[in-house]
C-alpha cells in the first residue's frame, strides 16, 4: 500500500469529521446530551467515542503503548473540539511521514485476547477510517431524527470541494 493513498484518505476523514462536526455543533445542549437509545447513545457519546477511538489506535502505533480517553474528560463541545484538533493534527502528521516498510510492521494490542492474531499498521489505519465513517453516518441519522442539519460524506464530494 503506498502511503499517500492513506494520507488522501485520512485528509478525507479530517474533512468529513469536520462536516459532521458543523451539524452537529448547532444542537441545542439537550439535544446533544439526549440519549437516543442507539449505537453508543446520544451525540455527545457518539462524538468522544469517534475521536477517542482515532486518539488511541492512532497513538499505539506511534508509542506502542495504549492512551484511553474518558468522556469526563470531555465536559462540553469546546473541550471535545480542542482535543480533536489535536489529534487530527498529531494523526496527520504520523501519516504524512509513514514509511512503506510501517505500514507492514505487525502490531497487536495488549488488551487483545491471546489468539487474536496481530494485524499491520496499513490494516490498523483502515480500521479506524472504518470505524469513523460508521460513527459518522451513525451521527448523521441521529441528527436528522433530531431535526438537526445533516451533509454527505461521501468521498467523491470530497475530491470535488
Amino acid at each position: 500500500m503506498h502511503p499517500a493513498y492513506l494520507l488522501q484518505l485520512y485528509e478525507y476523514n479530517q474533512w468529513a469529521n469536520q462536516r459532521v462536526w458543523e451539524c452537529v455543533i448547532q444542537l441545542e445542549e439537550d439535544k446533544f446530551t439526549q440519549d437516543l437509545d442507539y449505537s453508543v447513545g446520544s451525540i455527545y457519546i457518539q462524538m468522544v467515542h469517534t475521536m477517542a477511538v482515532e486518539h488511541w489506535w492512532l497513538h499505539f502505533l506511534r508509542t506502542s503503548t495504549l492512551d484511553f480517553l474518558e468522556l469526563e474528560q470531555f465536559p462540553d463541545r469546546a473541550t471535545i473540539r480542542a482535543k480533536w484538533d489535536d489529534v487530527e493534527a498529531i494523526n496527520r502528521t504520523y501519516v504524512a511521514t509513514i514509511t512503506p516498510e510501517e505500514l507492514e510492521r505487525l502490531v497487536k494490542p495488549a488488551f487483545w485476547e491471546e489468539n487474536t492474531k496481530p494485524i499491520k499498521v496499513w490494516q490498523a489505519l483502515m480500521q479506524v477510517m472504518n470505524h469513523s465513517t460508521d460513527h459518522r453516518a451513525q451521527t448523521l441519522a441521529m441528527l436528522h431524527r433530531l431535526g438537526a442539519p445533516t451533509v454527505g460524506q461521501d468521498f467523491l464530494a470530497y475530491l470535488h470541494a
